[in-house]
């Protein structure tokens, strides 16, 4: 089962940071087509980032390339065992090899 794509879920899978100029924050966040939309940028993982206002202004209807903005990473579709392992980060340690999060002994 796939992971549903959603501002939420974008903002969790890019740390909640923007990913041109790496400022994280928990408000003020945009989500950005990499490939703008009136250019045939599609709403799918590879094609949206978070990214703050000033940057999405910045960037506008550009490819990152052409406004001279490269992404910290490249956007790509998350796993759902890298959302289970950030949301269960602090369970006991003893638990962690049990959850994919350390190899077993």
């Amino acid at each position: 089962m796939a992971v549903e794509i959603s501002r939420k879920n974008i903002l969790i899978r890019d740390d909640h940071s923007c990913q041109y100029c790496g400022t994280k924050m928990t408000s003020h966040l945009t989500v950005d087509h990499v490939l703008p939309r009136f250019r045939g940028g599609k709403d799918i993982w590879e094609n949206l980032v978070t990214a703050c206002k000033p940057c999405n202004q910045k960037k506008g209807n550009r490819t990152p390339d052409e406004a001279n903005m490269p992404l910290d990473r490249q956007p790509k579709r998350p796993s759902r065992i890298h959302y289970f392992q950030r949301f269960v980060k602090d369970l006991q340690v003893d638990w962690r090899p049990y959850l994919f999060m350390e190899p077993l002994s």
